[in-house]
């Protein structure tokens, strides 16, 4: 007790004396809480900044929503996205990789200048890691791209990219695609926090691309309604209906994406098509050429009865028989019959290029309504033409009974006058000349019995959508193979 009193005041003496040094452990218990202070502040600084700068990427996620939100077409969707996500985890490259049928379609970018672009020279195929996150949609963050066993490198021209973060897109259980981030800048790692705001970003990019995606569905629909309307009316009014089933095939190819689309008619050989209306350049050149049923585009829809897909008409199997004449310009194509009361009145079909995305479920759905138009058209066609063959044979019939029963029959009994009247003539000169009438009277009669058999047996004209091929013997005199320019 007297060692502690005694230390306790050799301690005190020293803090007064000047000039003598004051051990570390004995720091004044201000200078201590004062340092401990600034710990704090430190931290509490630190603290401050990363909730300031967390506030400010939660006000770019809030924007980035704002801006994918408010676009309506789906282009300006998938543009907004990437640019937004770019934006919210700092990045240097952003993609979003968009998936249909589980497999790449488009591929939205940003971040490498046009000359990189043109050295690449072509988009991802969804080969390689994209194509992992393809087949296997996930999160997946890494700190260096080669070390993925997926990985295959880059093309020739491509950026270096080391670090990667990929998020998928989801709809429910579908997958509408994948976000691709890399390069963060300073040549850190993408962070949990980065992943988690990309994540956020990819829900509401979900659901963006579900409402641009039925926006412009509805559109398209609208649109092809509005058209068929129009052809509709026309179809009513009394509109020839070649004309009316031109402007159907437009209106496909413009509603549709397509390259060309034709009708192919049945001819007189039940094993022979024939292309009746074209649209397009690829088909305009094959109007009215001859399509054989067996393995042929038009031919393959009719066996099955339905519509039917054919994703290169010069490789599929179905199409075998005219696969070396298919044209290189067209790409997947679609073919519907149009059946009307069990009875196949045509084929219609729409082409697209080969580079073109393939036909989707609207597509197919629009081709469908196409093809009951384009049926109904057919089938007026025909009705107009029976109609008009019917009143025809009527007048014609008309016709012949007035020659037949009033002409032929005045005329002969002028004949018989002429005949008794020669009878009694005595003079050789008067005679003869009398008898030159009578043989005249016998011409005009028989022209007259031919002219009512002509009109009796001659063929009408017909439009090229019901006319019964007359070309088909020529065809195989002269061993001339014509084919649709799908079948090319």
């Amino acid at each position: 007790m007297l060692d502690s009193t005694a230390d306790d005041h050799n301690n005190a003496d020293a803090r007064q004396t000047p000039g003598i040094d004051t051990p570390a452990d004995d720091i004044p218990f201000v200078q201590v809480a004062r340092l401990e202070l600034d710990d704090l502040l430190e931290q509490l600084l630190v603290r401050a900044r990363e909730v300031q700068a967390t506030q400010g990427r939660l006000r770019g996620l809030l924007r980035a929503f704002l801006e994918v939100g408010r676009a309506e077409t789906l282009d300006a969707v998938l543009r907004h996205v990437v640019h937004s996500a770019r934006q919210l985890v700092d990045a240097r490259y952003a993609a979003l990789g968009v998936v249909k049928h589980d497999r790449l379609v488009q591929f939205v970018h940003t971040g490498m200048t046009t000359e990189q672009i043109a050295q690449i020279g072509h988009l991802p195929q969804g080969k390689g890691l994209l194509g992992s996150l393809v087949e296997e949609p996930q999160t997946l963050r890494l700190r260096d791209i080669a070390d993925h066993h997926a990985s295959a490198g880059f093309p020739e021209g491509h950026p270096s990219m080391r670090t990667l973060l990929g998020v998928p897109v989801r709809s429910g259980d579908r997958t509408l695609g994948t976000l691709y981030l890399a390069e963060k800048a300073g040549g850190v790692d993408f962070t949990a926090d980065d992943e988690q705001l990309v994540q956020a970003l990819a829900v509401a990019a979900a659901a963006a691309i579900t409402h641009a995606t039925l926006l412009d569905e509805s559109r398209r629909r609208h649109t092809w309604q509005t058209a068929m309307v129009d052809v509709s009316t026309q179809l009513l009014a009394g509109t020839d209906s070649d004309e009316v089933l031109q402007q159907l095939l437009q209106h496909a190819c413009h509603t549709l994406a397509g390259l060309g689309a034709a009708v192919s008619v049945p001819t007189d050989d039940p094993l022979v098509l024939r292309v009746a209306v074209t649209e397009g350049t690829v088909y305009d050149a094959r109007a009215g050429e001859l399509v054989p049923i067996a393995g042929s585009v038009s031919g393959t829809a009719i066996t099955a009865g339905t519509l039917v897909v054919i994703a290169d008409p010069r490789a599929d199997p179905r199409t075998t028989a005219t696969a070396e004449r298919t044209s290189a310009t067209i790409g997947q194509s679609v073919a519907v019959p149009l059946i009307r009361d069990g009875v196949v009145n045509g084929v219609l079909t729409v082409s697209r290029a080969p580079d073109a995305d393939p036909f989707d479920d609207v597509d197919l759905d629009l081709i469908t309504a196409a093809a009951a138009h384009t049926g109904l058209a057919l089938h007026l066609s025909q009705a107009r033409t029976d109609s008009a063959e019917l009143q025809r044979l009527a007048d014609r019939d008309d016709i012949g009974n007035d020659l037949r029963h009033h002409i032929i029959h005045r005329l002969f009994n002028h004949g018989l006058e002429l005949q008794a009247a020669a009878s009694r003539i005595t003079h050789p000169a008067h005679r003869v000349a009398l008898q030159k009438q009578i043989t005249e009277v016998d011409a005009i009669i028989r022209d007259i019995r031919n002219v009512v058999f002509a009109l009796s047996n001659s063929p009408l004209e017909e439009s090229p959508a019901t006319e019964p091929d007359r070309r088909r013997n020529t065809d195989r005199q002269t061993g001339r193979n014509t084919v649709s320019a799908a079948d090319r």
